[in-house]
């Protein structure tokens, strides 16, 4: 049995009682706070222009897009959800970069079309997060230019839609084959409206591919391990299919890898804004007693980009080393309201970026860390798990490290569900009144236990 078969095999025969428990209370937990999340994309403007674009599309009335309440095809509205779940960069990440997004988007949408239960939802959702997880080598960072969440996000999605369906072992190698030739998404977009995208189009890949493949439409057959297949279009020669799909459920991925988010920017800034708010609470100290931060940061980190060293938007400063670190000094936290064009401009936050220093590392430090295991291979941002310095003006030395494997929100240092369903609340009431918030905390909150998507839906659109 080559690769491809085995990876379908695997997601037609797991069984819900394999699932352990700890996989399906992440999985419904990562979802809820997605949910909120596109809830709070819906008011951004990127929210706005995706969905007036797909409204004016028209279609058939199948499943909802999230707040509004609009009816599209099942395929546009995951495109929207999916699209909505990354407006803020405030869903999850995971070792495929943000599952969530994708993959509740699309389930979403094809679940309210087909009437699917919570459980079914569930078992969908970690399933295709494991078939995403087992196509994503580790390690592959230097030069790398494509943006995992849209390549194996593509996978992933196509895999959790054709288990909802129900598709036999040939039509899953089918639709793994179409996810193939859809994927893509590259990192240079990261900063713009078009990163967000990246979830939406994987959200509306994965209805179609298992759509198509259900009706019979033919694709490779080994589209993971051929020559001119997935692996080696995208993470290069010398990866073994082999090897790495036998890692599928073997053991169970996603409750050691997701990452809920405590802010709504790029991962790799929250190491920097923990400890600096860390300091800043041991301490006593704001921007104004500071002569100088240093950060560190591998050499391809895109967080040390150009184009984000002095950010000009919101979206810009989501992916800003200095700038995020600059907020936090100025502002004590990070929320919604820190990526505007107006906090962007503050005088202050222009100041304070200017004593904002960014080491970059050599490659022989990021060995040096790697050997030591402090920061495990298969990041793309460069959070190195080395300490942030802060120089007072007083002469006062301070550093503070916040390990990879330790950040806030992962599951080896969880967040708390109060504070989860506290960050739902606060999105949500961005775009619901009070009554459906609570309403939708309450059903949301227990996926698995929904009887039918469509009876929840309503909640959650205005």
């Amino acid at each position: 049995m080559g690769p491809t078969e085995y990876v379908a095999s695997w997601i037609v025969n797991t069984k819900y009682e394999d699932i352990p428990a700890q996989a399906k209370r992440v999985a419904q937990e990562t979802a809820f706070d997605c949910l909120g999340v596109m809830l709070a994309g819906s008011a951004q403007p990127l929210g706005r222009i995706i969905m007036g674009y797909v409204q004016e599309q028209g279609g058939k009335s199948e499943a909802t897009v999230i707040a509004t309440g609009q009816r599209l095809p099942a395929s546009n509205a995951a495109f929207v959800n999916g699209t909505l779940g990354h407006a803020l960069d405030y869903d999850d990440w995971s070792g495929f970069s943000h599952s969530a997004s994708i993959l509740l988007g699309t389930l979403l949408a094809l679940g309210e079309k087909t009437g699917a239960s919570g459980r079914d939802i569930v078992e969908a959702y970690i399933i295709g997060h494991e078939a995403g997880e087992a196509v994503t080598p580790r390690g592959k960072v230097e030069g790398y230019p494509f943006h995992k969440m849209p390549v194996s996000g593509r996978i992933a999605a196509s895999a959790a839609c054709a288990r909802l369906l129900k598709l036999d072992k040939k039509q899953v190698q089918m639709a793994l084959g179409i996810a193939g030739s859809m994927a893509s998404g590259v990192n240079h977009n990261h900063g713009t409206m078009s990163k967000p995208l990246h979830g939406g189009l994987a959200a509306r890949d994965g209805v179609l591919a298992a759509e198509l493949a259900s009706r019979g439409w033919t694709a490779g057959e080994s589209i993971l391990e051929h020559p001119s297949g997935f692996l080696e279009a995208f993470y290069g020669s010398g990866e073994n299919a082999a090897v790495l799909v036998e890692r599928l459920g073997n053991p169970f991925r996603i409750q050691d890898m997701v990452v809920i988010k405590k802010y709504p920017c790029g991962g790799a800034n929250h190491y920097t804004i923990d400890a600096l708010l860390e300091l800043m609470r041991e301490h006593h100290f704001d921007y104004r007693d500071v002569e100088e931060v240093e950060v560190q940061q591998a050499y391809y980190s895109h967080y040390i980009d150009p184009i984000y060293e002095r950010p000009r938007t919101g979206l810009n400063g989501k992916f800003s080393m200095k700038y995020n670190a600059a907020a936090t000094l100025v502002f004590g936290k990070i929320d919604i309201d820190t990526f505007t064009e107006r906090a962007i401009s503050d005088p202050r936050i222009q100041e304070t970026m200017d004593k904002v220093r960014i080491r970059v590392l050599s490659k022989w430090e990021i060995s040096e860390a790697n050997m030591e295991r402090r920061w495990p291979g298969g990041g793309s941002t460069g959070s190195s798990g080395k300490p942030v310095v802060v120089r007072l003006k007083n002469g006062k030395i301070l550093s503070k490290v916040i390990p990879p494997d330790k950040i806030l929100g992962g599951q080896k240092n969880p967040w708390g569900f109060d504070n989860i369903r506290a960050k739902f609340e606060a999105n949500a009431r961005l775009v619901l009144p009070d009554h459906k918030v609570r309403e939708a905390v309450g059903v949301w909150s227990k996926l698995e236990e929904i009887r039918d998507i469509r009876e929840a839906i309503p909640c959650v659109v205005v």
